[in-house]
């Protein structure tokens, strides 16, 4: 028992630092900033190539990217490891950037 309560001040210690800690701000930086231009992204690409007028376009991209967000941010947080969600995003999201370049997008 008394194990058990050093084990839990351990954990509550201010300016700890260590792998938990890690993983939880690879997530964070995967999901908020991450997710937000996986998302958009996403959108931009969506819209550049369905074959409908420019208002039908931006609106499926909007949707789309509303989708994508949370779907991001809840697969961040259900990985074992935060290094992966973080290069998965990453990955994704320069895929989808590269995918929108090539279609013709400029920022």
């Amino acid at each position: 028992m008394a194990n058990a309560a050093m084990h839990r001040r351990a954990l509550a210690t201010p300016g700890k630092s260590g792998p938990a800690r890690q993983h939880l701000t690879l997530r964070l930086l995967a999901a908020l900033p991450g997710g937000y231009a996986l998302s958009a992204l996403g959108g931009i690409c969506l819209s550049l190539w369905l074959p409908l007028s420019r208002a039908d376009c931006a609106m499926a991209g909007i949707l789309v990217g509303l989708l994508v967000w949370p779907v991001t941010f809840m697969a961040c947080f259900g990985v074992a490891d935060g290094r992966k969600a973080f290069g998965v995003t990453l990955l994704a999201t320069l895929l989808a950037g590269g995918l929108a370049l090539l279609e013709g997008w400029r920022p």
